[in-house]
This record gives structure tokens, C-alpha cells and sequence, in this order.
């Protein structure tokens, strides 16, 4: 009887703290600094697991962000058009509370400092 009711604790703390787990879903302020210089955007996520699915707004319009989260590490990728070919731009970031901070790869041009701050909900 004992191990049923430690084990049974065991699940429940499990529980908990998997449920106590922040979720990134939400609208974001980010910004970058890379090579071809600073840019601003709204990063909107939605989390489903480990899943990330949303979109980026800006003055030039709307585009789509997928990605993922292990942990702490938020990995986040999208493709632009520049000069009518795709640009693969990815993210490496660690996320702790309202903001999340790393790097930022545009394709082959270079990479830079990426951060992002939750706006909200």
C-alpha cells in the first residue's frame, strides 16, 4: 500500500510540474542585429508540446515562423523572398519568463543577436 500511495505522489508531482511549465504562446516584441542591420518585429506563437506555429508582422507584411522548444531552448525558422529568392533565416534562443535571447542566422549572409520580449497574451 505504501508504494502505491509513493507512486502515486510521484505522478502527481510529475503532473504539476509539467502543467506549472511557462508556455511561449503569445504576441512577442523581437528584434535583431545582423549584418544587413536592425530590424523590429511581432512575433505571435502558439505552443502545442514542444510545438511552436505562428507569424511574424512588419511594415513589409506577414510571415509564417514554425519551430519548437526543449526545455529552456526555443528554435524558431522562416524563409524570406529577397531579390525573388528564398533567404532561410533561423533562430537559437534560450527562454526564460517574459523574454527569450540568442542567435539569429540569415541563410549564408551571417548571423547576430536576437531577442524578444512577451507583449502579451
Amino acid at each position: 500500500m505504501f508504494r502505491i500511495a509513493a507512486s502515486l505522489v510521484a505522478v502527481v508531482s510529475v503532473v504539476a510540474a509539467i502543467a506549472a511549465q511557462e508556455t511561449l504562446t503569445g504576441e512577442w516584441a523581437m528584434e535583431f542585429t545582423t549584418p544587413r542591420g536592425h530590424a523590429e518585429y511581432t512575433l505571435y506563437l502558439v505552443q502545442e508540446g514542444p510545438r511552436l506555429t505562428g507569424h511574424l508582422t512588419s511594415e513589409y507584411g506577414e510571415t509564417p515562423v514554425k519551430g519548437s522548444v526543449s526545455g529552456d531552448e526555443v528554435k524558431l525558422a522562416w524563409t524570406l523572398m529577397e531579390g525573388g529568392k528564398p533567404l532561410d533565416i533561423s533562430v537559437i534562443a534560450k527562454a526564460k519568463g517574459e523574454s527569450m535571447s540568442g542567435t539569429i542566422r540569415l541563410g549564408t549572409v551571417g548571423e547576430g543577436p536576437f531577442a524578444a520580449e512577451r507583449t502579451g497574451s
